[in-house]
């Protein structure tokens, strides 16, 4: 019995160093080939190693699993349950107008919708997320009707608005989050003006007919968000001077556009008071789904 033990210690031995000899030859400390342990030594390894602390050979499985269409929705319900309600269509019907584009097997997480651009090439996203938002954008109009136009007035806390403005200024990372809270807080009173909340509408932003109304909060931080990503810091305007020369613009005294004094010092006021407010936490779906 000692025998076919101190065989198999022998073969585990050798096997070990085999499969460690590439990294010692990287770390420089490979030892001498051509080195055989003697009866003796064997004879020592034997009874001075214990079993539980021989060498043991690992088996790996290797063998990729794939993940069709479905199986990576599936994986990404929450994200879809989240966007779905943003834009006040059904999740089901997400799920299996994605699956239908994407049936061939072949799927781009970063453009699920497989959107194109003017030359026909698909475009890129930077996650998953984005892509998904676009193509909701881009399927909302060309069938509105599968969205609810109904209005939900926001009756929450501002804590919930800051995430969500978090939440989307981490999807379209171009966009400063200290600078978009701030301006937020600066149009609605730190998110307190009730009849901008009931509008869900934070942002100040106008229409023909006065404040612009949105289905929801989700979809009016959306919808700003990448209105900053898009028209603003895709164009170069950065800082808040250059921003409120758009946004909240006043002609000077030279007959100058620039940006309003006063809108200028109250978003600066509110970053000064949100600098320390944990600008690099993550916001994930679950925490916006369970608030």
């Amino acid at each position: 019995m000692k025998n076919i033990v101190t065989i198999k210690v022998l073969k585990n031995m050798v096997f070990s160093s085999i499969l460690l000899m590439p990294l010692q030859i990287s770390m420089g400390a490979c030892p001498e080939f051509g080195l055989i342990p003697t009866k003796d030594e064997i004879k020592i390894v034997d009874d001075e190693v214990p079993p539980s602390a021989m060498p043991m050979v690992v088996l790996l499985d290797v063998k990729e699993k794939s993940c069709d269409i479905e199986c990576f929705l599936e994986n990404k319900n929450q994200e879809i349950e989240f966007l779905s309600k943003t834009f006040a269509i059904k999740s089901s019907e997400v799920h299996s107008r994605l699956e239908k584009i994407n049936d061939d097997g072949l799927y781009d997480e970063l453009n699920i919708g497989r959107l194109k651009n003017n030359k026909g090439k698909q475009k890129k996203y930077s996650s998953f997320e984005e892509g998904l938002i676009e193509y909701l954008f881009s399927l909302e109009k060309k069938e509105s009707k599968l969205f609810s136009k109904k209005r939900i007035p926001y009756t929450g806390k501002a804590k919930y608005v800051e995430d969500l403005i978090k939440y989307f200024t981490d999807i379209y990372d171009n966009v400063d989050y200290l600078t978009a809270v701030s301006i937020g807080a600066a149009e609605s009173g730190y998110y307190k003006v009730t009849y901008m909340l009931r509008c869900n509408n934070v942002f100040g932003g106008m229409g023909s007919n006065g404040l612009l109304k949105y289905r929801n909060m989700e979809y009016g931080i959306l919808s700003y968000i990448r209105l900053l990503s898009k028209s603003y810091y895709g164009k170069g305007l950065k800082t808040v001077e250059s921003i409120g020369r758009v946004y909240c613009p006043t002609i000077d005294e030279n007959g100058k556009k620039v940006a309003s004094s006063h809108w200028v010092n109250l978003v600066k006021t509110a970053k000064s008071k949100y600098k320390n407010n944990n600008s690099d936490r993550e916001i994930t779906v679950d925490k916006l789904l369970n608030d």
